[in-house]
């Protein structure tokens, strides 16, 4: 049970740790279908049939790892065909180079019966990337064919398999070859069609440089031209450099109108085996050491021999992606891009990736679909006006890219990486951005009444957004009668201003997700919050009838004191004075002149009726004077208070005489007041 506890302890409280993603850019395989015109004409643009070698060429020197070749010959019909075939070995390449010897130049020309039967042919096979190659010399011409078919029907053809190819999402590239007789419009309309490109090869021997034109997305490969020279007979020793690393495959490429004799490849101490089909010749490497830097090419040319050689160096590099795809809204994006050899291992050669211009940007887009157009338009980036382009910087072996994104949703992560060997097109990754809702709550507020101060919440202090947005407040209406609301400069001020409930909705909004909070409270009439004051009211006005009802009454002693000296009359003067009092009170000396009061009897409240205080203190209602004879009075009290004459003590409840020229000195029970009255005569 502690162990259990333990791991919910530290799962609790451990850091959050987001892991990158990695996506490895895996070859889907590439189908390419020639597509090739047969016809007569085709002698005299390539008297030396160097169309076909070249073709064969391509078959001889293309890395066929993840590459198929499919073949169709035409004039009027269909001469010779294949579906595309693996060329991993030299026998299947054989295969493929035996069907385009096949056949001879002759003939009409029917490029849409041909390309129609291409297009059924690449499109029986697995769903690959496919790509078709017109090579033509001219526009279809049926004058004087027995097959029936018409120039209108060759068009038809023409036009509907490139729409298509189109949405089957088969590019058609188109080759205009030696000195092209017809409308090239026609071929470029063809490839536009269908999102490819129109070439023109005016001689054969540039044919193989726009066959690896084609390919520069699909292959990591380059092509370099070594040599383009007129040669003088004898003996030739040519020195290639070799600078690119990492590579898989190098295949040495000679080509001539004339027959070119044995050739030697020297690959370090090594002699290469070479493919010799008499203008062209192909020497192939498949185990690199990147620490040879030069190979030599041996031969024996004739006189004003024409030779090409070209070195075409392919790289088996897979391509890494690694990024978060699930993130919040204004969290920093980081995604790295790296290579691992065919062996699995990662490349870190930082001077290797100095030689990549690297490109990262996303869009944000709608989710994708599954509909077959969506499928064949997923990789490219929508113009949607809302692409983000990312910081990209070389550190560390890796290419990384770094971006804020700013706005929830589905976004799509686009990378194109390029180097003088080719270009890459990384399939595009989704990435999920989530918005969280604004968080917070209002205070809770106690009943209130219309007479309630206005109450003012500095909204900031109670509402914020976790991915730092800028909230806006916005009241709904609720049609409440009870509240009223307002906000003022992101302050929420509420005045209650009748009886009932009231009930307020606030609008959190940090620009994409709504928080609504109700705040709500009770204005309770007045009469229910006051209660309290009626009842006290009514006591208070009891405790008043009950002290006027329920005065001290003179005890039977006084009374009878006062019966018997009605007939007396205060005289003289009294002078008081307060030895001791609060600091917060302050009674001068006061003078009272007794002739003054018409009754015999006279309670000492009356006399300081002005302190109040005082008179509770020293308890002065409970205190009487009564005249007496020869101008005297009699002084008697039921009081708490300690009370003297002179030197003489005046207990409670008994009769004192005091004389003109007596004092008396009255101490409050709690020692606060003192008081001292002076009975002074004065003649009458």
């Amino acid at each position: 049970m502690l162990l259990i506890i333990l791991c919910l302890f530290l799962n609790l409280f451990s850091p959050f740790v987001v892991c990158a993603e990695e996506f490895t850019s895996e070859k889907s395989g590439l189908d390419v279908m020639f597509v090739m015109d047969y016809s007569g004409s085709m002698k005299s643009n390539d008297s030396m049939d160097m169309a076909r070698g070249m073709v064969k060429a391509f078959v001889d020197t293309v890395h066929s790892t993840d590459i198929r070749v499919g073949f169709v010959a035409y004039n009027d019909r269909i001469l010779s065909s294949t579906s595309p075939l693996a060329i991993r070995t030299s026998e299947e390449r054989a295969v493929i180079k035996e069907l385009i010897d096949k056949e001879t130049y002759s003939g009409n020309t029917d490029i849409g019966l041909g390309l129609s039967y291409g297009c059924e042919l690449i499109n029986n096979t697995e769903k690959r990337k496919r790509v078709i190659v017109l090579i033509s010399d001219g526009e279809s011409d049926l004058h004087g064919s027995n097959t029936g078919r018409k120039w209108e029907d060759s068009q038809r053809d023409i036009e509907e398999t490139a729409k298509q190819c189109a949405v089957d999402g088969i590019q058609i590239y188109t080759i205009a070859f030696g000195a092209y007789d017809g409308n090239k419009n026609a071929l470029e309309v063809i490839s536009e069609t269908t999102s490819a490109q129109m070439y023109t090869a005016e001689t054969p021997e540039k044919l193989i440089e726009i066959l690896y034109g084609i390919f520069n997305t699909n292959m990591d490969y380059s092509i370099r031209e070594v040599t383009d020279s007129v040669y003088a007979p004898g003996k030739q020793n040519i020195r290639v450099g070799l600078e690119e690393k990492y590579l898989d495959e190098l295949d040495i490429l000679l080509i001539s109108p004339q027959n070119i004799g044995d050739v030697h490849i020297l690959y370090h101490d090594k002699e290469i085996e070479t493919i010799n089909h008499k203008n062209y010749v192909v020497g192939k490497i498949t185990e690199i050491d990147d620490d040879i830097t030069e190979l030599t090419v041996q031969l024996e040319t004739e006189k004003n021999q024409e030779l090409q050689i070209y070195l075409v160096s392919y790289r088996a590099l897979s391509p890494v992606f690694s990024v978060n795809t699930s993130m919040n809204k204004n969290e920093e994006l980081h995604c790295e891009l790296y290579f691992r050899d065919k062996a699995g291992n990662m490349v870190e050669d930082e001077a290797f990736y100095q030689n990549f211009t690297c490109r990262f940007w996303m869009n944000n887009t709608e989710d994708i679909g599954n509909t077959e157009e969506e499928e064949n338009t997923k990789n490219k980036p929508l113009d949607n006006g809302n692409i983000q382009i990312l910081n990209t910087k070389i550190i560390h072996g890796h290419i990384q890219g770094n971006e804020t994104l700013k706005q929830s949703g589905t976004w799509l992560l686009y990378g194109h990486l390029e180097d003088p060997m080719g270009s890459i097109e990384l399939a595009p990754i989704q990435v999920t951005v989530k918005n969280r809702v604004p968080e917070g709550e209002l205070p809770k507020i106690d009943k209130c009444t219309v007479l309630s101060k206005e109450t003012q919440i500095q909204l900031n202090d109670y509402f914020s957004d976790p991915d730092g947005d800028n909230l806006v407040y916005t009241l709904k209406d609720t049609g409440t009668k009870a509240l009223q609301a307002e906000i003022t400069d992101e302050v929420l001020r509420v005045k209650p201003v009748e009886a009932g409930t009231g009930i307020v909705e606030l609008d959190i909004t940090d620009g994409e997700a709504v928080y609504t909070c109700t705040y709500e409270a009770e204005v309770i009439p007045l009469w229910k919050a006051y209660w309290w004051v009626a009842v006290l009211a009514v006591i208070l006005c009891i405790a008043i009838v009950w002290k006027l009802t329920h005065k001290p009454k003179p005890k039977p002693q006084l009374k009878q004191l006062v019966a018997d000296t009605r007939k007396n009359q205060f005289c003289g003067k009294l002078d008081a004075y307060f030895t001791l009092q609060p600091e917060t009170e302050e009674i001068r000396p006061l003078s009272f002149s007794m002739y003054q009061f018409a009754d015999n009897k006279l309670s000492l409240d009356v006399l300081f009726h002005e302190y109040p205080e005082a008179i509770e203190a020293l308890e002065l209602d409970a205190m009487y004077l009564v005249a007496d004879e020869e101008r005297k009075m009699v002084l008697y009290h039921t009081s708490k208070s300690s009370v003297m004459i002179g030197n003489s003590i005046v207990c409670r409840e008994i009769q004192y005489s005091v004389s003109f020229g007596d004092v008396i000195y009255i101490t409050s029970p709690n020692k606060r007041y003192d008081l001292e009255i002076h009975y002074i005569a004065v003649i009458q």
